[in-house]
């Protein structure tokens, strides 16, 4: 049992777990301002990659921010916020799907924080809203395909790249809208809307990757398909 701990806790980034109980701290304790000055100086300083993974900063700042204060989101926050860290500091070695996961996450607390405000129906805020979700969600994908081909991004590959970027977030904006009208719980909302917003994470960086093929496709659409029908089953509706 003795060597195993010491195995664990070896694994373990201590410096960056501590930054993450701070991040999380500040964030439930602090006022918002003096929140994202911490969040900041733990971030930025060492400044190492930090450009390459600011799009999931800003991002992950900016749901944190709208996020009501609770202990759960505080622990849940800040092991996403460790999982950041890692990829940042260049741990996590398959970084591509570190970025994948770590977009996924992030949009999963997007989209929970966007029907938690406006679950009760379609309003002038619910859609101001849905835009910056729809935008924030656009960001991130952005992010996913531009950080792994750097300076490889061509300005051949710049257009396709911002059209398909573009349309996934009207996608996005029109899927939270008719999320909107869901008779059930803004958790399964929320979960809804992720299922499809995964699907395009997945597949559209792939095809700017060259990994896109059809075996991919069917599998990924067919677990895709299958995870929305045991959400909407075991949902509860209501009129």
């Amino acid at each position: 049992m003795g060597p195993r701990l010491a195995s664990i806790s070896k694994q373990i980034h201590w410096s960056l777990l501590i930054r993450s109980v701070l991040f999380a701290a500040s964030w439930l304790y602090l006022p918002g301002w003096l929140f994202v000055l911490v969040a900041s100086a733990v971030y930025f300083f060492p400044p190492f990659e930090s450009r390459k993974n600011l799009a999931f900063f800003l991002v992950f700042l900016g749901v944190a921010l709208a996020t009501p204060g609770s202990i759960l989101m505080a622990v849940l926050y800040g092991a996403l916020w460790y999982y950041l860290l890692l990829i940042k500091d260049l741990l996590v070695i398959d970084r591509k799907s570190g970025r994948t996961i770590l977009a996924m996450a992030i949009a999963f607390f997007l989209f929970r924080e966007f029907f938690a405000a406006w679950h009760a129906g379609f309003s002038s805020g619910a859609l101001f809203w849905a835009w910056v979700a729809g935008a924030a969600f656009g960001v991130l994908l952005n992010a996913v395909i531009v950080a792994r081909h750097g300076k490889e991004v061509s300005g051949r590959e710049a257009l396709p790249r911002r059209i398909a970027v573009g349309t996934a977030s009207l996608a996005v904006l029109e899927l939270l809208m008719a999320g909107l009208f869901l008779p059930v719980d803004f958790i399964y909302q929320s979960i809804v809307a992720f299922l499809a917003a995964a699907l395009v994470l997945d597949l559209v960086p792939a095809y700017f990757f060259g990994e896109l093929d059809p075996r991919r496709i069917r599998t990924t659409a067919m677990a895709i398909a299958i995870l929305f029908v045991i959400v909407l089953a075991s949902a509860k509706w209501g009129i």
